[in-house]
């Protein structure tokens, strides 16, 4: 929003910004100590608006400020619109995580992360696999099921991110093995498996863990699953999930313990912050927007972020809930969504 002026009285700057929609500028005023400030929302509204303000103050009471059946029908339709949308979905009502009395139809994505997430998480054994010794050639097949599915779908593969090449062949140093430092992180993804950037999210290292990410996943991922259809709710949890993940696996080695980067780094929580952020600031960027985030939501959630980073709470993918939030934050300013 950018503020073009002010006016002293606020019957005109309600005269003033009446005329605007009559004009499709969004504009609303707020009144302060010296007068009352008029602001509008779309940047490429603005030069317009301000030139309409010029000639505004040049006489408030001309006939042509006279829009008030005008404004009533307009705001009716609006009005009509927004109850034509929340017949689809509802704002995000408040009382914990727990965020809407929700509609199971018409939410199979959503439906379908939790599934393959509680599929995921119970067959990999929440990451407690067993590990075989590589100094036998066949190795891999004494891995478990578990641990096959949990080195496939795991950002790197903890076999490749220890494997040094040598004249000998390919060795794997035990040191870099056991204290996943040192290795090569990008060393799965360097073999073209992008879809590693994808699959962590569906991995978990508790029950708790799950249960917490897909109780947000459900209530934030239905509403906007709901609104805008499968096909943008995919594409925003694919941009969440790899922003976070990115920034998780590149954060450097000479920032604090609790922001380093690491690839071993699994959850939904990337996606979670992701789908935080739209709600949070797309009504921000779009007034009729129809879901809202209650304040004591979004200081729930930022508030986690904040202590997650202290040393109050440890192994936690701090870089991941960054780049989530990051990237939900960008595709609420960049990507409206269409209104399904």
């Amino acid at each position: 929003m950018r503020k073009i002026g002010t006016l002293s009285q606020p019957r005109d700057a309600r005269r003033f910004c009446d005329y605007l929609l009559t004009r499709q500028i969004d504009a609303t005023w707020e009144q302060e100590s010296d007068g009352c400030d008029v602001w509008i929302r779309d940047e490429s509204d603005v030069e317009a608006a301000r030139t309409e303000l010029g000639t505004f103050r040049q006489d408030p009471g001309a006939p042509r400020y006279d829009v008030g059946d005008q404004v009533k029908k307009i705001r009716s339709e609006q009005a009509k619109q927004q109850q034509r949308m929340q017949k689809n979905i509802r704002s995000v009502p408040t009382g914990g995580p727990g965020m809407g009395r929700m509609r199971q139809a018409n939410i199979p994505l959503t439906i379908g992360i939790i599934a393959i997430s509680v599929l995921a998480s119970f067959g990999t054994n929440f990451g407690n696999v067993d590990w075989a010794d590589p100094r036998n050639a066949d190795f891999r097949d004494h891995l478990s099921l578990e641990t096959k599915s949990y080195l496939a779908m795991s950002f790197v593969d903890r076999y490749d991110y220890a494997t040094l090449q040598s004249e000998r062949g390919e060795v794997v140093d035990w040191t870099v093995f056991a204290t996943a430092d040192g290795g090569d992180s990008l060393a799965s993804l360097k073999k073209g498996q992008v879809w590693r950037l994808i699959t962590p999210m569906f991995l978990h290292g508790s029950v708790i863990h799950l249960l917490f990410n897909m109780l947000w996943i459900y209530t934030l991922g239905s509403s906007l699953e709901r609104l805008h259809g499968s096909l943008f709710f995919a594409g925003l949890v694919l941009v969440s999930q790899i922003a976070g993940m990115l920034v998780q696996v590149l954060l450097p080695d000479w920032l604090p313990p609790s922001l380093q980067g690491s690839p071993f780094a699994i959850g939904a929580s990337g996606a979670v912050f992701g789908l935080f952020g739209y709600i949070w600031i797309r009504p921000k960027v779009e007034a009729l927007y129809p879901i809202r985030m209650p304040p004591q939501n979004v200081m729930l959630m930022l508030g986690w972020l904040v202590i997650c980073m202290t040393p109050l709470i440890g192994n936690v993918a701090n870089g991941a809930h960054l780049g989530g939030l990051l990237g939900g934050v960008a595709a609420a300013y960049l990507w409206p969504g269409r209104v399904t």
